[in-house]
């Protein structure tokens, strides 16, 4: 009767005043507090970032984004993961998972469509139809509701009042498309205050109102035997008045039992944001009611069109490691119809659904999500995106910062070099960019590697012939072919007195690779030159700089091996991808 009771409300609306001497039953059971709808711009499936937003009236975030832990320092590493690998892990990991969230027990779906649909103090199921989606003219044919209330060709009766995905919510009661309804929201205000369906109902327009409700009651009854009218017309032939027969029955008869039976996924959108990831899901959920409807209907089913919402964020809980996190979730039903009718000969679909009043869907979308937000077991995992764990090696990774935005994931490290028994920090440097259309990569300062090589060289210090050497300076430049020069001056000394200076080139080809967040070293020594100053020197220092060439080979070789990367994601690391020796001496890799 509520709904009916809406129609006649509009009805001396029209007329120009109102008197409210009942209150709609329903109203006196929604949820102290219901969420208020937002506007959230979502994007393509295909490519995973679109252009132009698309309005979702869904639930507002409850916690904010956290930032991803890591010290203050100049970046040594850097990984990669493009926004369209990140869009495949999504759409694979999340479907069964949101399939699954719907149906969770704790999620409680079809026990909060039993709730509500109890609380009605109306007495049938046809009194829930939605008998403006039902009786509006258009594509489909009908009655006409602007016939119905006296004000044809105001309003577009080629837009449906439930169905589109900005539909919804407690504002949504009344459609602000058809005609004389304009005034209702505002009278029932609807959406503000924490308790929700005060205004008009407890007393605050009631000064403003005139003319008593009787003028619009007495037109109820038509109203309701034309949307039985239209049921009949959309029903096959065989069900017509078996289904009249459940419609009028008493509810709490007609649901015995409620279960959420298939739930489908019918879209996905991913939107790539500056803080994270926005995902809406387009889900259809079935809900059958079983009971004992007459000697030939045995089954009605409930058809629940709905989106989830789900903000992913990067999230770190130590300072190597970077997952990501399901921060919040919000489900909004936008519309419930009546889908299917089983009768003891077969299942008989019903050509046209018959549409459930708005209100029960907003109602129900609270309820679910207050139930969500209790939950412990109906909650979206992620943690297989990153397998965290603490490594060691010649070099530590920190996580300096981690972003997404719409090119991918981004996660910057600062380093620090563990030779020997000392942890020695790795200066930051201007890292090159990753290569155009790369799907991973991994780059690594050439500031890891000077300081490699400064390392070496201290280590590189050699005693023979009453000769001592010690090198005193060292750099390093990117050749073509993937080669590099490293030149470095040795300072030698005689019975404690400078003798000479030499200078060696050692040309160092390189081959490596990187397999799975692993470095494969492949360096090789190509040739040497030697040059020592005095000229004259250079036939007795000859010895000593060879033995210095050796010590330096050795070491850089021995402990080049050790050369560790970032772990990045490991369910997105490179395979087999060869190592590129940059012209800023920077190393990269990608795939």
């Amino acid at each position: 009767m509520w709904v009916l009771q809406a129609l006649a409300i509009m009805l001396s609306i029209q007329a120009g005043t109102l008197d409210l001497v009942e209150t709609p039953p329903v109203v006196g059971n929604l949820p102290v507090a219901m969420p208020a709808p937002l506007n959230l711009p979502v994007g393509g499936l295909s490519p995973p970032v679109l252009k132009g937003p698309v309005n979702h009236q869904m639930l507002p975030p409850k916690r904010p984004v956290p930032t991803p832990k890591g010290g203050k320092c100049a970046p040594a590493a850097r990984y990669f993961l493009s926004s369209d690998k990140l869009h495949d892990y999504l759409m694979n990991i999340l479907p069964p998972q949101i399939e699954d969230m719907v149906k969770c027990d704790e999620v409680n779906l079809e026990g909060m469509l039993g709730d509500v649909l109890n609380t009605v103090e109306s007495s049938d199921l046809l009194s829930l139809l939605d008998g403006i989606s039902l009786l509006k003219g258009g594509e489909g044919g009908g009655l006409g509701i602007g016939g119905l209330l006296g004000n044809e060709g105001n309003g577009d009766s080629s837009k449906p009042s439930s169905g589109s995905k900005a539909t919804g919510g407690l504002g949504q009661l009344i459609p602000g498309g058809i005609p004389g309804t304009e005034a209702l929201g505002g009278l029932l205000n609807l959406g503000g205050d924490k308790s929700s369906g005060k205004g008009l109902l407890n007393g605050d327009g009631l000064s403003k109102i005139k003319k008593p409700l009787e003028d619009a009651v007495e037109n109820v009854s038509g109203i309701k035997d034309a949307i039985q009218e239209k049921v009949n017309e959309v029903v096959p032939d065989g069900v017509k008045e078996p289904l009249k027969d459940v419609l009028k029955m008493d509810i709490k008869d007609t649901l015995l039992e409620l279960k959420v039976g298939q739930v489908t996924l019918d879209d996905m959108e991913i939107n790539m944001e500056a803080n994270g990831m926005q995902v809406l899901s387009m889900l259809t959920a079935t809900i059958d009611g079983k009971g004992v409807l007459g000697p030939v209907i045995s089954l009605l089913q409930f058809e629940a069109k709905m989106d989830v919402m789900t903000t992913i964020a990067v999230a770190s809980n130590n300072t190597q490691c970077v997952n990501l996190d399901a921060q919040d979730t919000h489900m909004h039903v936008k519309e419930m119809k009546i889908q299917l009718v089983e009768t003891v000969t077969g299942k008989v679909p019903l050509p046209v659904p018959l549409p459930l009043d708005h209100i029960i869907p907003a109602i129900v979308t609270a309820k679910i999500n207050e139930n969500l937000e209790k939950s412990n077991s109906c909650a979206i995992v992620l943690n297989d995106f990153n397998n965290c764990k603490n490594t060691t090696g010649l070099f530590s990774y920190q996580v300096n910062t981690a972003r997404i935005s719409p090119k991918g994931l981004v996660i910057l490290y600062c380093a620090k070099a563990n030779i020997g028994n000392k942890t020695v920090p790795v200066p930051g440097g201007r890292l090159p960019p990753d290569p155009k259309n790369a799907s991973i990569a991994v780059t690594i300062s050439s500031t890891t590697l000077k300081t490699l090589v400064k390392e070496v060289a201290k280590n590189s210090s050699v005693q023979m012939d009453g000769l001592e050497a010690q090198i005193t300076h060292i750099a390093f430049a990117s050749q073509e072919n993937n080669t590099l020069r490293v030149v470095y001056k040795v300072d030698i000394t005689k019975n404690g007195e400078h003798f000479a200076t030499g200078e060696t080139k050692l040309f160092i080809s390189h081959g490596s690779k990187i397999s799975n967040s692993t470095l494969i070293p492949e360096v090789k020594l190509i040739r040497s030159e030697h040059s020592v100053v005095p000229p004259e020197a250079k036939e007795e220092v000859e010895g000593i700089l060879s033995e210095v060439e050796k010590a330096v080979w050795s070491n850089f070789n021995e402990t080049y091996k050790k050369m560790n990367i970032p772990e990045g994601v490991s369910s997105h690391t490179l395979k087999n991808s060869d190592v590129k020796l940059m012209k800023s001496i920077d190393l990269q890799a990608a795939s």
